[in-house]
């Protein structure tokens, strides 16, 4: 062991370095090591901590970046009008409710066979209250939502009310079938996720009524 090891106890150092060393010298060399260490560790314990926020969407992406590419499919839809192809469901009517069911079992067991993990795609939430939503640009990782980008290409929070995938929807459509009086849903024809679901929990009730609409679908 080195005659300058701060660790050694002076008996130690005293046998090792030989006793012709003061004893003073060998306190201000400890002293000195010890204010260097005290030092470096206070260095790496103050580095900047990046916060938590938002960051599955500002991960490796500017704060504003053009999007106007996947925006373009929603040029002109201004209303949540049913596209073409979907369907109603009356679940007050016996059957109507295994007939939805069974239909989102059908679509979605076509959509799992086509393999999409990785995507993006854009999301307009609609409901009484607040009323209708901007379209948002949702990235899909591994079958989940990891990032939200506003039409602006402005990051977004995910939220409850947009953390969704492919599949989310798919879960949403199931959990309303089972609780809701009407429902419309229409699919996509090649991938068959759902592009419209427009949910009716109580007839009759003006503000109880919520809609879902999904464009631009890009698989990576």
């Amino acid at each position: 062991m080195p005659c300058s090891d701060p660790l050694a106890s002076s008996a130690t150092q005293y046998s090792r370095c030989g006793a012709g060393r003061p004893v003073a010298a060998r306190a201000v060399w400890f002293s000195f090591t010890c204010l260097l260490a005290i030092t470096l560790v206070g260095t790496g314990c103050h580095r900047a901590v990046p916060s938590t926020e938002n960051v599955q969407v500002r991960e490796n992406v500017p704060r504003n970046i053009d999007l106007s590419g996947f925006f373009k499919d929603t040029v002109g839809a201004n209303s949540p009008t049913p596209p073409q192809g979907s369907r109603t469901f009356n679940l007050q009517t016996p059957g109507q409710r295994d007939s939805l069911h069974a239909e989102s079992q059908r679509q979605r067991e076509m959509w799992q066979a086509g393999g999409a993990r990785d995507y993006h795609f854009l999301l307009r939430a609609s409901c009484f209250c607040p009323g209708q939503q901007g379209w948002l640009l949702i990235e899909v990782r591994d079958g989940h939502a990891v990032r939200v980008w506003d039409r602006g290409g402005k990051p977004a929070p995910l939220t409850k009310d947009n953390n969704y995938s492919i599949d989310g929807l798919f879960d949403l459509l199931e959990q309303v079938a089972d609780r809701d009086d009407v429902v419309a849903v229409g699919f996509e024809g090649r991938w068959h996720y759902p592009i419209y679901i427009r949910t009716d929990a109580r007839l009759g009730l003006p503000d109880d009524w919520g809609v879902f609409e999904v464009r631009g679908f890009r698989p990576r």
